[in-house]
């Protein structure tokens, strides 16, 4: 969370602007795989957590008109507080991301160095609290896209090459969507397995995602374990969305749903890890703090079981360290049953 937390420049989506015909898609394809990462970092407990698509409305009151849009995505060291955290921010045209680099540079007195990748380059190195407080930002201009890597680190700051390193990597997928050479998109999640549409929450894109990325969304202080258990009953992913509550567009809401071998499965799955107890529409959810996060941090879980299905929604704010609001209350709940009664709960 600290790696996070470190970036001030947050970035989202605004619909129908000219320039590039980039998407979101794209954005999340040119992304590094949790293989990239371990390889890259030189280690294998490198876990990947479920990406953000930072398309308008979300946060849409504090985003500049330049920027069109965000694909985020974030990565875990487990055992440790160490992250990898790198963003894509697509601007409305070259001279827009051109001028956010020069601005950046003027705020910190920088120049571009001789590592540089891409069309521009900053590296700038801070610290933080917590048990990764070396915190490196790479920041990198392709064209009309500005990409933040964010390393957090227990065991000091990294050298300019090994940021180099990261970020050539990093940047080798976004060149190849640039040019047209990635055909391939990530899968997204069926759409008979998300949220029933409706005027809570409005869609900004999904993925069918490794069970790992679910451990690292509960925040689970044994991931490995929840892992194994879930391999043991043959499920190896799940269906991921990502939403916008619409009465705060300040808050995000993430939704996770597993087909279970049988319905009491589904339901002991809820038993096992709802965050108390069901209410009288069958939702077990609550308010909870977030371990190891900011104090006074914090984000409302929802569990539910339907037939088969089990189902965990999140509803948190977009700024790392804050609190939910508490206007993912009653939203949140009819989401839920709307969504039980169309899997058949």
């Amino acid at each position: 969370m600290v790696a996070v937390a470190a970036i001030a420049l947050v970035s989202c989506a605004r619909p129908g602007s000219g320039g590039s015909n980039l998407k979101a898609e794209d954005l999340y394809a040119a992304g590094p795989t949790v293989s990239d990462v371990r390889t890259l970092l030189g280690d294998q407990n490198w876990w990947q957590g479920p990406p953000s698509f930072e398309l308008r409305p979300l946060d849409a009151a504090s985003i500049p008109e330049t920027q069109n849009f965000s694909v985020s995505q974030r990565f875990i060291r487990l055992g440790t507080a160490e992250e990898f955290f790198v963003r894509y921010t697509l601007y409305d045209k070259v001279t827009s991301a051109t001028k956010f680099m020069t601005d950046l540079k003027a705020a910190y007195g920088a120049t571009t160095p001789l590592q540089k990748v891409g069309d521009d380059t900053l590296y700038l190195s801070g610290s933080s609290g917590g048990g990764a407080p070396y915190v490196s930002r790479t920041i990198v201009r392709l064209g009309q896209v500005i990409v933040h890597i964010i390393w957090a680190r227990k065991d000091g700051q990294p050298t300019v090459p090994q940021l180099q390193k990261n970020a050539a990597k990093v940047m080798e997928g976004l060149k190849k969507v640039v040019d047209g050479k990635v055909h391939v998109k990530p899968a997204k999640a069926d759409p008979k397995l998300l949220p029933n549409p409706g005027l809570d929450i409005t869609y900004l894109g999904s993925a069918q995602l490794p069970i790992e990325a679910w451990v690292v969304m509960t925040h689970s202080a044994v991931p490995g374990t929840l892992v194994d258990a879930l391999h043991q009953l043959g499920i190896n992913e799940f269906a991921y969305g990502d939403y916008a509550l619409n009465n705060d567009t300040h808050m995000e809401v993430r939704t996770a749903l597993f087909t279970f071998p049988s319905p009491a499965t589904a339901t002991q799955w809820v038993t096992l890890f709802g965050p108390g107890k069901p209410d009288a529409s069958g939702i077990d959810w609550a308010y909870i703090s977030i371990p190891g996060g900011v104090e006074g941090s914090g984000e409302y879980n929802y569990y539910l079981a339907a037939g088969t299905h089990g189902v965990m929604m999140v509803c948190a704010s977009t700024i790392e360290g804050e609190a939910a609001s508490r206007a993912c209350e009653k939203p949140m709940e009819r989401v839920a049953i709307g969504w039980m009664t169309a899997l058949g709960g």
